[in-house]
């Protein structure tokens, strides 16, 4: 399981309590420190997080995603195999023709390195992939949340995380680009450590130049425009601009 520093505390101690054979990834820097080191918050027009901390953090590895068709428009459009270098994004069954066709055109010079997976009864091998792909496969992305439901607790009569007792649909990570403004409100509420350290991390890019240029330009008179060219917040002092404060960033990222 790949954390993301971001995570519910809820689940890390359910998934030790429950699961204890589950490995827990811990990242190489956390998501604030990414974030600082590429100038950039995630939004939901850049969301970088997922590609760093989920999709692509097994490189050279297979993974096993919970994604369904029926949570968003935007995973509507997922596909149940996908490779990262996008070479491929199909169903099952396509890709063991991809495999094969990738298989018999090795690169000159070049032993193919692959990771390959045999089903629990040793039947076929569907995995083909190496050096920085990852193949991620979404067993579960036909199923609705009816589907779900029934079968942990008519099939496999399993404990679940007690954060959907308290009304959580979906449980990712705190303070996700794609909630909405109540919801982050809800959760900042609830864990405001996530918050402090998203202003830390704000103030590290400001000192960085980078929220300041990413979202503000000046002109020449002296004021500082917003990104649609009415002027901003940021006050104007005898020619000398300033930057939007941290708080005023942090309203915009919290809702």
């Amino acid at each position: 399981m790949n954390l993301t520093s971001v995570d519910p505390p809820e689940v890390i101690r359910f998934v030790k309590q429950h699961y204890p054979e589950v490995q827990l990834a811990k990242p190489r820097a956390s998501i604030y420190q990414v974030a600082v080191e590429k100038q950039l918050l995630p939004t939901q027009r850049v969301r970088w997080c997922c590609a760093e901390y989920k999709e692509n953090a097994g490189a050279g590895r297979v993974t096993l995603i919970g994604i369904r068709h029926q949570e968003s428009t935007r995973r509507a459009r997922r596909n149940e195999v996908e490779v990262s270098s996008r070479k491929y994004s199909g169903t099952l069954e396509g890709f063991e023709q991809f495999r094969q066709e990738r298989l018999s055109k090795p690169k000159r010079g070049r032993k193919p390195q692959s990771v390959n997976i045999t089903n629990a009864t040793g039947e076929r091998t569907i995995g083909c992939i190496s050096g920085k792909e990852s193949l991620l496969i979404s067993p579960i992305i036909h199923w609705t949340e009816r589907d779900v439901w029934e079968f942990l607790n008519t099939v496999c009569q399993v404990p679940h995380c007690s954060l959907y007792d308290e009304g959580y649909r979906r449980i990712g990570c705190i303070c996700c680009p794609m909630s909405s403004p109540r919801q982050k409100q809800r959760e900042i509420s609830r864990w405001p450590h996530v918050k402090r350290g998203w202003i830390r991390a704000i103030m590290a890019i400001r000192r960085g130049g980078g929220i300041a240029k990413n979202s503000y330009h000046k002109k020449p008179c002296g004021t500082v425009l917003g990104p649609t060219g009415s002027p901003s917040s940021s006050e104007r002092l005898g020619g000398v601009h300033r930057a939007p404060r941290p708080s005023m960033v942090a309203r915009r990222v919290f809702g």
